[in-house]
């Protein structure tokens, strides 16, 4: 029952993001609540409103509120709908426990009032609901965002300068991802006054000032926004975006391009070579490195980058990293009329213990080598689900079997427990000594301890045994499909999961295999399972 007396804050809170989109606004709220106040003569002391998020803990103006009732500034709170107060469960079991401590005397939503004289269990189910509607949201917001970037198209909330989401898309249409006529227009001739080498960025903004390109907060783009922008290679067809295991994944877009993959190479290559720019060899992500070993002398295989160019004049071919013009006839790199480049990475011996006559491999000749391999344990969907469920099977009997075991372990654990009880009693009693005491006591103590570090360690070893028994098959179900697609870090991690140890010896690469995925290339070499 509503104590007249009692004095309540008045709460609301709208988000910006998707989980509000439907959710009346804070004036709405605000308005809705006082029509509740004065029809059940609600005595209001503060209105507290804000626009964030309740999908985690945090909010300001709710943990004041809290505090303040905590103070006895208030007794009730007052609030639109339940789901205002919380989305995530500690923020929930906070608004549960006060009123079941009974220092919230009510709350009082527009569809029905909460007491601490009530089960709260409903007021958990509702706070369940919220959280768990907050967590579908966001899984099915992540599958359209994954779908939206496999169709060929970034979708990212805010695009780069120049584009914009199609507001007016609808299944069938051409387009998700469209131009902004007047920074398009501005971009794409800053991007061939680049092109021509004779600018600085800085050189490029004030243009870029002049013409008035601005970002989306309508202000003029800084000079860090334009290396952004010049580095960006989505003005060239591509992005990035995480497939549903998390690895990152490059995909072509369908978006209208600013410059050529060609062209943005160029830029790359002009803004590398500028005074002050950021060494091109310390930027490289280098794969590989630090795991794979010389086959002859055991030394670490180092990368070497080649990046060159043949001047289209005098056929000269020289390095690109430090200078932008050819050393035998000084003509510009930017003024050449489509000059090859040469970008190839080594692999080399470091030779740090002497000669060695191993000789240098590509990256891209390490690729093969790899995916060679991880053919080998590649398996098809009707296996994994076949060993998925072997696996499931299987567990089953060893928990059976595990069961058993701790269960005895346990039993003897109780025992001991009993013994050191009764040699208490027998000691209080008289009937030993204290030598005989300590010596049986430190004995059952000892077997004791080492028990109870046998139940723990053989409940680890069967999780982490079942785990890595999983994750090799998502493993080798997934990465041969996916090697070509991820980038070279992920590349890295990749052969770290697959491979125990990596040799280079006379070009080739011996690669050994873990041993679950050893296990999974033998069966998946014999009779095909039938599901």
């Amino acid at each position: 029952m509503r104590n007249i007396h009692l004095k309540y804050f008045l709460y609301a809170r709208k988000s910006s993001e998707s989980e509000d989109r439907q959710m009346a606004s804070i004036e709405d709220q605000i308005a809705e609540a006082k029509k509740l106040a004065e029809r059940y003569n609600i005595n209001i002391v503060d209105i507290i409103s804000e626009s964030k998020s309740a999908k985690e803990p945090g909010r300001v103006g709710f943990n004041t509120m809290l505090k303040r009732i905590h103070k006895g500034e208030a007794q009730g709170i007052l609030t639109w709908k339940l789901n205002r107060l919380a989305r995530n469960p500690i923020d929930g079991g906070q608004i549960s426990w006060m009123l079941q401590q009974n220092i919230i005397k009510n709350i009082q939503t527009f569809e029905r009032e909460y007491n601490p004289s009530d089960n709260v269990l409903l007021m958990q189910v509702e706070f369940g609901m919220a959280n768990q509607y907050v967590k579908d949201l966001s899984l099915d917001v992540k599958r359209g965002m994954r779908q939206k970037a496999e169709r060929g198209w970034f979708p990212s909330t805010v695009l780069p300068i120049g584009y914009a989401h199609n507001s007016n898309f609808s299944i069938g249409m051409d387009s998700e991802i469209i131009t902004v006529k007047e920074q398009f227009d501005i971009l794409k001739k800053l991007w061939k006054l680049l092109l021509t080498g004779k600018y600085s960025v800085a050189e490029i903004k004030r243009k870029g000032d002049i013409l008035g390109l601005t970002n989306k907060q309508k202000r003029l783009c800084s000079k860090n926004s334009y290396h952004k922008i010049f580095t960006n290679e989505f003005y060239c067809g591509y992005y990035c975006w995480k497939d549903a295991s998390d690895n990152v994944i490059r995909y072509q877009g369908k978006h209208k391009v600013m410059v050529s993959p060609s062209e943005f190479q160029k830029v790359q290559i002009i803004l590398s070579s500028k005074p002050n720019s950021h060494s091109r060899e310390r930027a490289y992500n280098f794969p590989y490195r630090g795991i794979i070993k010389c086959g002859e002398c055991g030394c670490s295989i180092l990368p070497d980058h080649k990046l060159q160019a043949i001047c289209t004049k005098c056929k000269y071919k020289y390095s690109i990293h430090t200078r932008s013009t050819c050393p035998m006839c000084d003509i510009e790199l930017t003024e050449m009329d489509n000059p090859t480049i040469i970008d190839i990475l080594y692999y080399h011996c470091s030779k740090s213990k002497g000669k060695c006559s191993q000789r240098s491999i590509t990256k891209d000749q390490i690729d093969e080598f790899i995916k060679e391999e991880l053919k080998k344990v590649s398996i098809t969907e009707d296996f994994y689900s076949w060993a998925s469920h072997e696996l499931n099977s299987r567990n089953e009997n060893k928990k059976t079997e595990y069961d058993k075991l701790i269960q005895g372990m346990k039993r003897r654990k109780t025992e001991l427990e009993d013994r050191i009880i009764g040699l208490i009693e027998l000691r209080a009693s008289g009937e030993i000594n204290s030598d005989q005491f300590n010596l049986s006591r430190l004995k059952s103590q000892k077997e004791l301890l080492s028990i109870e570090h046998e139940i723990e360690q053989f409940k680890k070893q069967n999780i982490e045994c079942n785990d890595e028994l999983t994750k090799s098959l998502d493993f080798a179900l997934s990465a041969p499909k996916t090697f070509n697609q991820v980038d070279d870090s992920l590349k890295t991690e990749m052969v770290k999961n697959l491979a125990s140890n990596l040799i280079l010896l006379n070009k080739k690469l011996e690669i050994t295999i873990r041993k679950p995925f050893l296990k999974i290339k033998e069966l998946n070499t014999s009779t095909p399972p039938k599901i």
